[in-house]
């Protein structure tokens, strides 16, 4: 792998700490199987090598061909970690460092843009879709080009040296974690703090990229507890995040509030996410599965091969008439149109005598935090609504007493999900 550093900065080389006149400006390293190879072209270009001599970063020691010694996104993050990791410090830490040499502080000298060049990089996610790199939607300077299958080439560019390097670790750091073909990485708080650092450090960084960073690389609520002040210290604490994704939020609700000894009709099931959950708290009540998709196999497959007694797939609506007990109705309004989302909700007001009805839907005022280009947060959704035109539309349905809650996390007092409890008149 190679990483090519240039600025038209003439303090490239002291921000970086390499010394053109030490050896050369060569600079050797041990890493894993291989050596890392440090070379000062010029006083405006520094470059990285890895020379691999075997498996350094095979993610699976049955296949021969050590293709990510070359281009995987945790070698880059290793080899940004052994040449640069004195940047990979805060702002305020770094702008007030004296580098004794010159007499100057990084905020003296680090004043004109620079950019990153990986010639090779290895993405293998979902993340580069439709000609685009979903990092470059919410962190700017980011320029992903595709070459041959799952390889890339990768620019970054930032206003500064070190926002630079802070911009190039922060890609890295996501493409490893979400590639599929990659080499598993145990992930302690120092690894955390340091890329907490990274993200305070580079400026506008939007909620999403937040997000993905708790969802995709905290390991255990105790981390997430541990580093949530100063997740949300970054935003100047208008947003609240939780530990869990949006749809194991949605779950956690619904599945805490769920009475273990009384039957559940889960209306629009899916892949019987509810079910599965509730079954792990204790759940041993009757549990009526239904959809409009033919979900009868799946629901086979848990009969038989978990040895389940209280789970019935029910194809037929009809046959759902007189249903007592609670029913969820989880993610399936929107994808109706309004019109039918409206008559469902009739039909079971009229057929069906719950004890409590949980109804989730998108709310539509948090989809700003998407940054999203299409209307809805799902091709498939038909609609979605504000918080206040759901709490209209069950009103204008259900006389019954209500219960309206915001689910996930809380941007500016806006929550991803809506989720109204309907209670037995």
């Amino acid at each position: 792998m190679q990483i090519i550093i240039q600025s038209e900065n003439n303090h490239l080389l002291d921000i970086l700490y390499k010394n053109p006149a030490t050896d050369l400006g060569l600079y050797c390293k041990e890493l894993r199987n291989g050596v890392l190879i440090g070379n000062a072209v010029s006083v405006n270009e520094y470059h990285c090598l890895f020379q691999d001599t075997k498996n350094s970063y095979l993610p699976d020691e049955g296949n021969p061909i050590d293709f990510q010694s070359y281009c995987s996104p945790l070698l880059a993050l290793n080899m940004a970690t052994e040449f640069f990791n004195h940047l990979f410090k805060s702002n305020e830490t770094l702008e007030n460092t004296t580098l004794s040499w010159l007499g100057k502080t990084y905020a003296e000298m680090d004043t004109l843009p620079a950019n990153i060049v990986v010639p090779t990089f290895y993405i293998d996610s979902g993340w580069y879709k439709n000609g685009t790199f979903l990092l470059s939607k919410y962190i700017d300077g980011i320029t992903v080009t595709p070459k041959i299958g799952n390889n890339y080439s990768l620019k970054v560019e930032g206003k500064t040296i070190r926002e630079t390097l802070h911009k190039f670790s922060v890609v890295a750091l996501f493409c490893h974690f979400t590639n599929k073909h990659s080499e598993y990485m145990y992930i302690d708080d120092y690894f955390i703090q340091k890329h907490i650092t990274i993200l305070a450090n580079l400026p506008n960084v939007p909620y999403f990229v937040y997000y993905l960073f708790i969802k995709r690389l905290m390991r255990s609520p105790e981390q997430f507890r541990t580093f949530k002040p100063q997740l949300e210290a970054y935003f100047n604490n208008t947003i609240q995040f939780v530990f869990t994704d949006t749809h194991q939020s949605r779950k956690e609700f619904i599945c805490n509030r769920i009475e273990n000894n009384e039957a559940v009709l889960d209306f629009g099931c899916g892949n019987l996410q509810y079910f599965k959950k509730l079954r792990k708290s204790g759940f041993t009540a009757e549990y009526l599965a239904h959809d409009e998709e033919d979900f009868e196999d799946t629901v086979d497959k848990i009969i038989g091969y978990e040895n389940v007694e209280n789970l019935h797939w029910i194809a037929n609506k009809e046959d759902l008439i007189g249903f007592e007990g609670q029913v969820i109705l989880s993610e399936v309004i929107e994808h109706n149109t309004l019109e039918e989302a409206t008559e469902l909700l009739y039909w079971i007001k009229e057929n069906i005598h719950f004890t409590t009805l949980f109804i989730t839907t998108p709310n539509s005022e948090f989809n700003v935090n998407y940054e999203m280009t299409e209307e809805f947060r799902h091709d498939d959704h038909d609609f979605e609504l504000t918080k206040q035109e759901f709490i209209n539309l069950i009103a204008s349905i259900f006389p019954n007493k209500t219960e309206y809650h915001g689910i996930g996390d809380c941007v500016n007092g806006v929550y991803p999900t809506s989720a109204m409890i309907v209670y037995k008149q």
